[in-house]
Order: structure tokens, then C-alpha cells, then sequence
């Protein structure tokens, strides 16, 4: 009896590890390598963005003179997401990124363009979001930012180090990978599986004995 209990431990365990290392291995190998060097073109809007840490992305897509960044993920940081930016006649070094806080700062009088990992199908009111300088100057909606619809913030006209923060008032948000987000859910599913399997597996060999 101790030994089948044993075992299923083992085999439990076993089975959770290749789980989890066959989906950070897949992530991995889909992920492409960001630098400090990187430097990624506005050319039709005289803009260039660039980060000041190194991290990895999925894919990097200019459409509509928008850079698309999916499944961005900074190091320092274990959020992974969509971000969407556009800097107009002037240039970015992007320095933070997660759901709800972009960090960045900005280099020649322009525009920022920028869309953070939210849900655009809800719009946001501007009072939920904040623009801040690195002195902790606020900026007031509608002069230097402005909130579209469909969650665009669009920055105008500010120099510096930018903090573009939304707030999501009592509703943390997980920003942890998936299957780290639901571990406990995944390890016991798996563990009843195997439960269940060596139980049959152990009753049938006992039938076979008895017979």
C-alpha cells in the first residue's frame, strides 16, 4: 500500500514537470529576443521607439504607422501582453510595460500613440487614467492627453519621462503567465487523472490475483 502510494506521488510530480516544461518550452521557442539596440522606425511620422531594458515579443508589426508588439513581456517584470504605440515627430525610449502602466520617456515635441493590453470592447472614462511626469506633474485630460472610445490614449506636446497609468480601482489584475495563473487548478486536475488511472490499473491486477 505505501509503495502504490509512493509511486503515484512520483508519477504525479513526474507528469506536472513535463506539463510545465513543455509550455515554457513552447513559449521560448516562439519568443524573439529584444535588445536595448533594437530600434524600431516611424518613418511616414518622423518617430523612432526604443526600450531601455531587454525582453522578448512575438511578433512586431507596423500597421498604420502603429507599432504592434504582442505578447511583450520586460525584463523586470512578469506581465506579458499586446502593446500598441505610435510616436509622431519625436522619439521614445519605452522603460515599463504592463496592463495598466506604460513608462516611457519622450525626446523632441510630439505625439505618442498608444494602446495598453485592455479590454477596448469596455471604454474607459477618463478619470480612471492619469498622465504624470517624472516630477509628478498631472496632466489634465483634453490639453496634453486624450482618451478615444475605444481605450487610445493619445499624449501631446510633453517632454520628459511619461507615466501613463490606468487605475483599476479594487479589481487586482493577475499578470502572471496563464498556466501559472491557474497552476493549482491544472496540478490537481492532473493528479486526478493519475489517481484515477493507477486506482483502475491497481484494482484490475488485484481481480487478476484473486482469480
Amino acid at each position: 500500500m505505501i509503495h502504490n502510494k509512493t509511486c503515484l506521488l512520483i508519477i504525479t510530480v513526474l507528469l506536472a514537470s513535463l506539463f510545465l516544461l513543455n509550455i515554457a518550452q513552447t513559449q521560448a521557442q516562439n519568443n524573439t529576443r529584444l535588445t536595448t539596440q533594437d530600434t524600431f522606425e516611424l518613418p511616414m511620422v518622423n518617430g523612432t521607439i526604443s526600450f531601455s531594458v531587454s525582453g522578448t515579443y512575438t511578433a512586431a508589426t507596423l500597421e498604420n504607422d502603429m507599432w504592434i508588439f504582442n505578447n511583450l513581456a520586460l525584463n523586470g517584470s512578469r506581465f506579458q501582453g499586446t502593446l500598441k504605440f505610435s510616436a509622431k515627430n519625436c522619439n521614445v525610449t519605452i522603460h515599463a510595460f504592463r496592463s495598466n502602466v506604460l513608462r516611457y520617456t519622450v525626446e523632441g515635441t510630439g505625439e505618442q500613440i498608444m494602446q495598453l493590453e485592455l479590454n477596448s470592447s469596455r471604454p474607459t472614462h477618463h478619470s480612471e487614467w492619469s498622465v504624470i511626469n517624472q516630477n509628478s506633474v498631472f496632466f489634465a485630460e483634453g490639453k496634453n492627453w486624450q482618451l478615444l472610445a475605444d481605450n487610445t490614449i493619445i499624449v501631446r506636446d510633453l517632454l520628459g519621462t511619461l507615466t501613463v497609468r490606468h487605475y483599476n480601482y479594487g479589481y487586482p489584475v493577475d499578470d502572471r503567465p496563464f498556466y501559472l495563473q491557474h497552476s493549482i487548478i491544472i496540478l490537481t486536475g492532473i493528479a486526478v487523472a493519475v489517481t484515477i488511472t493507477l486506482t483502475s490499473v491497481i484494482k484490475l491486477k488485484t481481480m487478476q490475483r484473486l482469480r
